[in-house]
């Protein structure tokens, strides 16, 4: 199996869900909730999972991911939940979720695309990007196009012995 520690800034999809990797989860999942009022456009749920091949196999915790089977999460057998969260975006506001290895998490909710067809879903371009603790940019700003209830992840920034695995999704 290959590991994929190292690699830079990669974008793929996976069953429709947009997979980002970059360079690097224990207790009980805190539910923190945005309080939501009319400026907020979606909320999101994060996800930090933390991907090892200790043969633990997946987190129960998690439910059904089958991203987490195919490439290039399949190059890890063990993913286990370190913690959740749930923002609220408003359009052009950054969200801040604070990672394990110290950096933030920023999420911003760039344009809402209301859908052309009858029965189309709403579909949302979110920027995502870490910052490190002394403020300099780890991932640079990275751009998604997603409708609610589909996954994206930011991956491979590595954490004791393996990867974080952030997974955004938007629920509205």
């Amino acid at each position: 199996m290959k590991r994929l520690v190292g690699f830079a800034l990669t974008v793929a999809l996976a069953t429709n869900s947009a997979v980002v990797l970059a360079d690097p989860p224990a207790q009980q999942p805190k539910d923190t909730v945005a309080p939501r009022d009319a400026a907020c456009a979606v909320s999101a749920e994060v996800v930090i999972l933390h991907a090892t091949n200790d043969g633990t196999g997946i987190d129960p915790k998690l439910g059904k991911m089958p991203e987490l089977s195919k490439p290039p999460f399949s190059s890890y057998n063990s993913y286990r939940l370190h913690d959740t969260a749930k923002v609220c975006l408003a359009k052009g506001k950054s969200e801040t979720v604070k990672l394990p290895t110290g950096r933030d998490l920023q999420i911003n909710l760039k344009e809402v695309i209301e859908p052309t067809k009858r029965g189309d879903a709403r579909r949302f371009v979110v920027s995502a990007s870490i910052q490190k603790p002394d403020g300099k940019t780890f991932l640079p700003l990275l751009e998604v196009n997603a409708k609610a209830g589909e996954n994206f992840f930011v991956a491979g920034q590595t954490y004791k012995g393996g990867v974080l695995v952030i997974g955004i999704k938007l629920l509205n």
